[in-house]
């Protein structure tokens, strides 16, 4: 099961962006989504439950939607506050709590970060590609049997 986790405030401008794919996505049995403003150490706990876990968050020197394993050879080195980053949850995740799962961030564009609680056009076109690479990756339906086109067999 896959658990996708949205970072970031949705009353700072495109800070919200993560939220605002998780609104694009389904429905699904497969996964379970939660919205957060900021990451805090309890979460490593939750997400040692999951297969795959999937950070979205707001990246100002994103160029383009980018998803990619979670870099937990060298985390970021900050106390354990309430403000923690992808790779700090992953590694606690590990040590602590046995977290065997594949972890990845997905880096949304972001340009506006004003108290406002409306995304920049911008913004708004990066999620709609990021939720649908996500649906892609995640959320297809896997194929039915029969359905694979046999190269090589004639009738």
């Amino acid at each position: 099961m896959t658990l996708f986790i949205a970072i970031g405030n949705p009353l700072r401008g495109d800070d919200g962006v993560a939220q605002a794919v998780l609104d694009q996505l389904a429905a699904d049995e497969r996964v379970v989504m939660r919205s957060l403003h900021q990451l805090a150490p309890e979460v490593a706990e939750e997400i040692a439950n999951y297969a795959t876990v999937v950070f979205l968050d707001a990246d100002q020197s994103a160029g383009e939607v980018i998803l990619a394993a979670v870099d937990e050879h060298r985390p970021t080195r900050r106390s354990l506050t309430h403000i923690s980053s992808p790779d700090e949850i992953v590694v606690l995740a590990r040590a602590l709590f046995g977290f065997r799962g594949e972890a990845l961030l997905c880096r949304i564009p972001a340009t506006d970060f004003a108290p406002q609680h409306c995304l920049s056009q911008q913004a708004e076109a990066a999620a709609a590609i990021a939720a649908k690479r996500l649906v892609a990756e995640f959320l297809s339906p896997p194929p039915t049997p029969g359905s694979l086109h046999e190269c090589g067999t004639s009738s």
